[in-house]
């Protein structure tokens, strides 16, 4: 015959050492429960209700370009809106999109119709009473602007890029080009990402934008485009027969010195020279950008080992899709300058593969490596060829804890950006 006190607990129970908002503090436990210490049922923002109608929620309205299956795989910009449009609606907003053209319908899958949009006539036509308006990758004109201030609506200017590189570049090596990058005037908030810190005062200065109305927001990332677009067991990282036998894969833009190839393509030279027992190749995506690049083309390329035996191959630009389909057992390479977060770095540590990057901000995930210390970066890569196999599981822990680290749904993700919109 079991005893039950109010001042214990039953055997195999974990007493409760805290208590959830709302609820009572239990010093005992009831039969049949299992009560958890208090760090394991903390709720550090507060659980959006379910019985606010959608006519009451305030609307948010992005800004952007169209959305559509080859927007969303230009660059991370159009996924980034999506997934921010995920996170607001789910933080009891209703977003919608301004879209100027509706593109091709057999461009789009299914669920991006299941974005709301809007166009700017009927944003004025229909008086949508907006709470916040945010420039994503666009400008609208300044009219537009002051005609939702009148409204009060505020504007925000969201920068996703490395502006001052970008404006530095552009009148050094395009001088008789007319860029309209910045539209000044009529914004009550600048936000960037954590990785482009460094432009904020830029930013507002450029914007003549108050100082403290310059702020940084979470950076957010959602692997679903990956898997609503290729189920992810076809694209899943599979381990090669032989380290020495495997491909190496680098895929940056090559657009500019902030995100290009140079330094990868001399790290797997280096490697090659200090262990030719590999005797993979070298797969440059977008690479045929060093074929216009005078230099690489006729210095850089032709003084490497491995171009000389025709184990470097250049290609155009290609999805991510198609390139983890074709290179289902690669390892991947990427360097950056100032573009710290890179959401094609958490797209392949997802599906298994190992990526060597330099991201200070992720020094403590994955293959980190730095072109400082140029030794070690090479043992960092001889390591993800050789033993990625054996320490997949570690690797895989690493990948969880960094995707939760940015997720949507990360309490503290939700409780900035909540303090943010309000």
């Amino acid at each position: 015959m079991s005893s039950f006190s109010e001042t214990g607990s039953l055997p195999g129970n974990t007493l409760l050492t805290g208590s959830l908002p709302g609820n009572t503090l239990l010093t005992g436990s009831l039969p049949g429960n299992t009560l958890l210490p208090s760090d394991e049922c903390f709720a550090p923002y507060p659980l959006i209700s379910l019985k606010v109608p959608p006519s009451d929620k305030q609307i948010i309205v992005f800004g952007s370009n169209d959305v559509n299956d080859q927007t969303l795989f230009l660059n991370g910009l159009t996924q980034n809106i999506l997934i921010l449009y995920d996170l607001f609606e789910s933080l009891g907003y209703l977003p919608y999109l301004l879209q100027h053209q509706s593109g091709s319908e057999s461009q789009k899958k299914a669920f991006i119709h299941s974005y709301r949009t809007v166009t700017s006539q009927d944003m004025v036509k229909c008086g949508m009473r907006i709470k916040l308006f945010i420039e994503i990758g666009m400008s609208i004109d300044p009219l537009t602007r002051q005609y939702l201030r009148s409204t009060g609506a505020k504007i925000t200017k969201l920068y996703l890029g490395n502006i001052l590189n970008i404006d530095v570049e552009t009148i050094q090596y395009y001088p008789s080009m007319f860029f309209n990058h910045h539209i000044v005037g009529e914004l009550d908030e600048i936000w960037t990402s954590p990785h482009y810190r460094q432009h904020l005062d830029y930013a507002a200065i450029l914007n003549r934008t108050e100082m403290e109305k310059a702020q940084v927001v979470p950076y957010v990332w959602d692997p679903c485009f990956l898997t609503r677009y290729h189920p992810k067991e076809t694209l899943d990282w599979i381990p090669p027969t032989s380290w020495t036998q495997q491909d190496i894969v680098i895929m940056d833009p090559n657009i500019s010195f902030q995100k290009c190839s140079f330094y990868s393509v001399l790290l797997v030279e280096a490697f090659s020279r200090k262990y030719p027992e590999w005797k993979g190749t070298l797969h440059v995506i977008n690479g045929d950008r060093l074929k216009i690049n005078s230099y690489a083309h006729n210095q850089l390329l032709p003084s490497l080992t491995l171009y000389a035996g025709n184990r470097i191959k250049l290609y155009g630009r290609k999805r991510i899709h198609e390139i983890l389909l074709e290179h289902r057992s690669a390892c991947f390479l990427t360097h950056q300058w100032n573009n710290d977060y890179n959401y094609m770095t958490l797209e392949l540590m997802y599906c298994n593969y190992p990526i060597l990057h330099n991201s200070e901000g992720w020094a403590d995930y994955g293959y980190s490596y730095s072109i400082n210390r140029w030794e070690e970066s090479i043992d960092v890569l001889y390591r993800a060829l050789h033993s990625h196999s054996e320490s997949l599981s570690v690797y895989k822990a690493h990948t969880a804890h960094l995707i939760w680290k940015h997720s949507i749904y990360h309490p503290e993700i939700r409780k900035r950006w909540l303090e943010r919109l309000q």
